[in-house]
């Protein structure tokens, strides 16, 4: 029986907000994501909404590379978030392409400038960078008010 692509994204974006769900409870983050169905009415919406980043998933039969259409497609929807592509291919491991400034945010917030990890090594990444996203954001903030 052939499975149905919308139905099959639908169920990776479940299964990643489960994921994230799961580290916001272990960090005792008072936050809960679900997949955002306005993306299917409206342009440049991200899939996932969690504080400080824009989450794009994308699952496929075969492949074993992003393509450059999805990290365009989450950046265009990042909405001065940060970036974040999570996919995976059948038989291979969730990866997520972040840009090298989520890593180091004194870094050049330049989202061409690109890694991608695991699922793990990005939560480890969140859990440690949690609080300088936070500040990164803030300070944003008050350049765009002129606070």
């Amino acid at each position: 029986m052939p499975i149905n692509s919308r139905n099959k994204g639908a169920q990776f974006e479940r299964d990643v907000a489960k994921i994230l769900n799961q580290f916001f409870q272990d960090q005792g983050i008072d936050y809960q994501t679900k997949r955002n169905l306005d993306q299917y009415q409206q342009k440049d919406l991200c899939d996932l909404d969690i504080p400080f980043h824009a989450v794009e998933c994308k699952s496929y039969k075969e492949g074993s590379w992003l393509k450059a259409a999805w990290w365009d497609q989450v950046c265009s929807a990042s909405n001065g978030k940060i970036p974040t592509l999570i996919f995976k291919f059948n038989r291979v491991p969730i990866r997520v392409c972040i840009p090298l400034y989520a890593i180091n945010t004194e870094w050049d917030p330049d989202p061409q400038k690109i890694c991608v990890i695991s699922i793990d090594h990005w939560l480890e990444i969140l859990a440690e960078n949690w609080d300088k996203y936070r500040i990164l954001e803030e300070k944003n903030y008050d350049k765009k008010t002129g606070s």
